[in-house]
C-alpha cells in the first residue's frame, strides 16, 4: 500500500517562532525591521541570558530563587559550584557577562503585576538589553527586572531619568524605550547566599 506524504509546515521567521513559544507579551522593535547601527555589534546572538521574572532589581529586599538559565558556551556543567551552608544546598547563580562598559540596545520590555514579595505585592518591568563591546565575538542579551517605583532614588527612576534628554517635555509609555541605544556600565551584585546578578547603569543615550 502506498504511503501518503504529509507536508510539514515551515516556520518562516522570528515572529512565527515567538508565537509558537507563546511569547506574545514581548515588545520587540526588531520585528518592525529596524537594524541596530552600532559599528561593533552585528545582528547576531550567542545566548539569551534572561533573569527569571520573579526576581527584583533591588536584590537586598527579596530572597531570590531562580531557574538557572542555559550555561555559557565552553562553561562545562562539571565546573559548577555547589554550596552547602546550614540546611541549604544550592547552585549559586553566576553573572552572565563581565563587569565593564558596553554599547546597549533595548530589545524587549515585558511587565509582571501583583508579584508577591516579602513586603507585599509589587509590579515590575523586565527590560531586555542587547549588549556589546570591543572584543566580544557576538552581542549578548541580559534581562534586568525593575520594581515599578515613583521614588526618585529607586533603581527604576534612576534608569528612566537617563532618557530625559530624549523625551524632555513629553509624556511617554515604557514601550517607547524599545529600540533606543547608548552606552552603559555593567556591575555585579552578590547576595548573602552567593548569587551574582548584573546591574546596568546608563552612561549615555543616542537620540
Amino acid at each position: 500500500m502506498a504511503l501518503k506524504k504529509v507536508r510539514r509546515p515551515v516556520m518562516n521567521g522570528e515572529k512565527e517562532f515567538s508565537e509558537e513559544k507563546g511569547w506574545n507579551n514581548v515588545l520587540d522593535k526588531n520585528n518592525a525591521g529596524e537594524v541596530w547601527n552600532s559599528p561593533i555589534a552585528p545582528r547576531q546572538l550567542e545566548n539569551s541570558d534572561i533573569i527569571d521574572s520573579d526576581m527584583q532589581h533591588d536584590f537586598s529586599n527579596e530572597n531570590c530563587n531562580l531557574y538557572e538559565p542555559n550555561k555559557q558556551r565552553n562553561d562545562s556543567a562539571l565546573n559548577r559550584t555547589i554550596s552547602f551552608f546550614g540546611d541549604n544546598v544550592k547552585l549559586p547563580r553566576k553573572a552572565k557577562v563581565e563587569q565593564g562598559n558596553y554599547d546597549f540596545r533595548i530589545d524587549n520590555i515585558t511587565s509582571k503585576e501583583n508579584v508577591a514579595g516579602k513586603f507585599g505585592t509589587y509590579d515590575q518591568f523586565l527590560i531586555t538589553f542587547l549588549i556589546q563591546k570591543v572584543g566580544m565575538e557576538v552581542p549578548k542579551q541580559i534581562t534586568i527586572p525593575y520594581i515599578i517605583s515613583a521614588k526618585a532614588e529607586s533603581p527604576f527612576m534612576v534608569f528612566i531619568a537617563s532618557f530625559k534628554s530624549i523625551f524632555q517635555g513629553q509624556n511617554i509609555t515604557i514601550t517607547q524605550l524599545v529600540g533606543l541605544i547608548g552606552t552603559c556600565q555593567i556591575s555585579h551584585f552578590e547576595t548573602a547566599s552567593g548569587d551574582v546578578y548584573e546591574r546596568l547603569l546608563v552612561k549615555s543615550v543616542n537620540s
